[in-house]
């Protein structure tokens, strides 16, 4: 029997034409076209949108500036602040520069420290740290306010508090060259003003200069409360203060009770520390 060719299979014609219509991937450069071009789209139509609200927060009058809250001033008043600081009701609370306000507030001896902050719609809440003067320091001729810290943060102008106790005797190039050392003594002298105020001399006589004697003994100056009334000489020399203050004041109320006023009282006798010199009028 003989072998028969059995003709090849002839492909579906609609299977042909399938094949035929299928889409064909789009070429590389034709897809990155389009992902630019839907980058771009979004960016522009965010940065409208930025440009929007930008405009709008500068120029809504539901942003302009109706109430400064202030605390911690005491010396210096909240007009006076807010003027040195370049702020002014009425404007937009976005377009004012927080940090060149502060730095302008902080030029002003008196501030130590500034906290700027906005509380939107329409406020700004400013915390202020202020410099405490504690005593007058007189060096070289000139006079500075100086905080408890002993820094020396302005010269003593009209309008300054006066009412201050006064530290003399410290050598002016020590404020330059060392300027702990300097502190240091300025602490020193408030300690030692502490410690008179706490004495039973204080409501009599008050202190009204502590001077640093050579060899960096204190000496101070008290009474003079009113027009004629003297001054007393109080030569305490080094430590125990508070001790020396206590015999200073038996020594002025026992000539006190004897109807007589002291000129000054020594207390700087190191090898007889017990011995106690009152000179009087």
């Amino acid at each position: 029997m003989k072998n028969r060719r059995v003709a090849p299979s002839m492909p579906d014609p609609d299977e042909v034409v399938a094949a035929s219509d299928a889409p064909r991937p789009a070429p590389q450069w034709l897809r990155v076209l389009r992902a630019v071009s839907g980058f771009v789209l979004v960016a522009a139509v965010s940065v409208a949108v930025a440009w929007g609200s930008r405009r709008y927060l500068m120029t809504s009058p539901r942003f302009s500036l109706e109430r400064v809250v202030m605390s911690g001033q005491r010396t210096r008043t909240k007009d006076a602040l807010l003027a040195r600081a370049g702020i002014k009701m009425g404007e937009n609370v976005f377009s004012i520069d927080l940090d060149a306000a502060r730095n302008k507030m902080l030029g002003d001896p008196y501030v130590k420290d500034a906290l700027l902050t906005r509380r939107l719609p329409d406020t700004i809440y400013v915390s202020i740290e202020e410099r405490v003067p504690a005593a007058i320091v007189a060096l070289g001729g000139e006079t500075f306010l100086v905080t408890r810290d002993g820094e020396a943060f302005k010269h003593l102008e009209f309008g300054d508090p006066s009412d201050l106790p006064i530290i003399t005797g410290i050598r002016p190039e020590l404020a330059e060259s060392d300027r702990e050392a300097f502190a240091q003594s300025i602490r020193r002298a408030l300690d030692v003003a502490v410690d008179y105020q706490q004495s039973s001399l204080a409501s009599k006589m008050p202190l009204q200069e502590i001077h640093f004697e050579p060899g960096d003994g204190v000496s101070l100056s008290v009474g003079g409360s009113s027009a004629g009334t003297p001054i007393t000489s109080l030569v305490l020399g080094g430590p125990p203060f508070r001790k020396k203050l206590d015999q200073a004041a038996r020594v002025a109320f026992e000539l006190e009770r004897r109807g007589q006023k002291p000129d000054s009282i020594l207390l700087d006798n190191d090898a007889r520390p017990d011995r106690v010199v009152a000179r009087v009028r």
